[in-house]
């Protein structure tokens, strides 16, 4: 499959449609109320979302680990919901050839978090075989791995942690970076050599606060091969006292992604159904507007525009499956 796929077909790094759900009665085939849900199979598509990250949250312990995965294997395997799992090389390019007969989406698991898995490491590769695919290793919490935001900064990765580092690479899984404190993903930048991703962060020069990636981590990203996915929660995207986040925020954001780096290391990863979103945004349905008025708003070329959308991404997901 060609690494670059048309217009309008995206891909999403960070969904917390499973979480969500958890919380609101709603069924994923159904269209959701415009205050209940960002992401449903109706809206997906009219958004033309291609594949999405979604998230397996909270991640506890093991219990509530496998809770979650409980309502994945339910959510991914109702024939309503058009789910197809995606898990390899070969089945992005199976989804593509048979994308545009019923757009149905694609699904990457992704787990925020890995204080569920045992420091034997035994359940990894039992959720891998499930069909794990992307983790962070953290969410804002402390755990047996490694330390997130709230946690002790001087705390960086522990021994389990660069195991757990390492089996990740072994077995094609790819490495999220975005809730680790800043001495984690360090050390993540400083002892992995595969493509990593910020599957939902912005820059903390633009918006300064702590879950956003300093202009040196960027380059850290970029220089693993990985990619920085934006994200559209309101609290990541301006920090300044009244002001409004809007899509252009999130525009503001790619073009200041691009400017550290280039066009070859920028995504989406919106946070939809985690978080409150622009306005002007709502939900997952402007996206194909989105993207749009984001290549008009910047003069991009169709070859750039394609790269934000799915490119960069597809690029990392073959170079870390690597089948």
């Amino acid at each position: 499959m060609t690494s670059v796929l048309p217009k309008n077909m995206y891909i999403d790094t960070h969904l917390d449609t499973l979480w969500q759900m958890n919380k609101v009665d709603r069924n994923f085939h159904e269209r959701s109320e415009p205050d209940n849900g960002h992401i449903d199979l109706i809206k997906a598509k009219e958004g033309e979302l291609f594949i999405g990250f979604f998230t397996g949250y909270p991640n506890d312990n093991s219990y509530s680990t496998e809770s979650m995965l409980r309502k994945w294997i339910e959510f991914a395997n109702e024939p309503k919901n058009e789910i197809q799992r995606i898990i390899s090389t070969s089945d992005l390019k199976s989804h593509y050839d048979g994308w545009h007969d019923n757009k149905s989406v694609g699904a990457v698991l992704h787990f925020e978090g890995a204080a569920g898995i045992d420091t034997e490491l035994n359940r990894l590769y039992i959720y891998h075989d499930m069909g794990l695919r992307s983790m962070g290793v953290t969410w804002n919490e402390q755990n047996q791995f490694a330390t997130g935001l709230d946690g002790d900064p001087l705390r960086g990765f522990t021994k389990e942690g660069f195991d757990l580092l390492s089996a990740m690479e072994d077995l094609g899984i790819i490495i999220d970076v975005s809730h680790l404190n800043d001495l984690c993903f360090w050390d993540v930048v400083n002892t992995t050599n595969s493509p990593i991703i910020a599957s939902h962060s912005n820059l903390r020069g633009v918006a300064d606060h702590p879950r956003n990636l300093t202009d040196e981590m960027v380059q850290a990203i970029v220089d693993t091969g990985g990619s920085i996915g934006m994200n559209f929660c309101n609290a990541f995207l301006s920090t300044k006292e009244g002001s409004i986040a809007t899509r252009d925020h999130v525009y503001h954001m790619i073009n200041e992604v691009i400017g550290l780096s280039d066009v070859n290391h920028v995504h989406i990863g919106s946070d939809f159904d985690g978080c409150k979103v622009p306005e002007d945004i709502k939900d997952v349905s402007t996206m194909t507007s989105f993207f749009t008025d984001l290549q008009s708003k910047y003069s991009m070329s169709d070859a750039d525009i394609r790269k934000i959308e799915n490119g960069n991404m597809i690029r990392v997901m073959n170079d870390v499956w690597k089948s």
